[in-house]
């Protein structure tokens, strides 16, 4: 019998207040990178439900205290069949809907930051496909905030007992 794969699992907010969404901006250009832009988020800890490991990510990220509303979509990154362009490990990217909970909207950095980040941009809907987010999913968080539907069934949603 074959080993189980190690998956990566993370967690993204499309985070929308007064028809903008919240986008981190990055500059890993000395890296070989370029300059792009992220939802907040970041990897789940084994045993984290993900609808937590968003709040806690996005508090971690951005000093935002938020709540998930529903999951809009998955990625999926296979090193094999992408010629490893985003590293060795193969990942998927849980990207959820999340709502504001204390009226605050003034992002802060986080405590280390990340070299590569270099600021917050809330940016109009209207103008999300024009920039470059990694992985390229501004059509996907589009047809994911349209659809109004959640894709994750989670504990509270099942029964577990015979």
């Amino acid at each position: 019998m074959s080993e189980l794969p190690s998956i990566s699992v993370s967690v993204k907010a499309a985070i929308v207040h007064d028809g903008k969404i919240l986008l981190l901006s990055y500059d890993d250009s000395d890296d070989g990178g370029c300059f792009h832009y992220n939802l907040p988020g970041g990897k789940a800890i084994e045993g984290e439900p993900l609808r937590e490991a968003v709040v806690r990510k996005v508090l971690q990220e951005t000093g935002l205290t938020v709540r998930t509303v529903r999951e809009m979509f998955v990625v999926e990154y296979v090193p094999g069949r992408f010629g490893k362009n985003l590293g060795p490990q193969h990942k998927t990217q849980h990207n959820f809907l999340a709502e504001i909970t204390d009226g605050r909207t003034e992002p802060r950095f986080s405590d280390p930051r990340d070299p590569d980040q270099v600021g917050f941009e809330w940016v109009p809907l209207a103008e999300l496909t024009g920039r470059t987010l990694i992985p390229q999913v501004a059509p996907a968080i589009l047809d994911g905030l349209a659809a109004n539907r959640d894709v994750l069934v989670d504990h509270a949603q099942v029964r577990w007992d015979r």
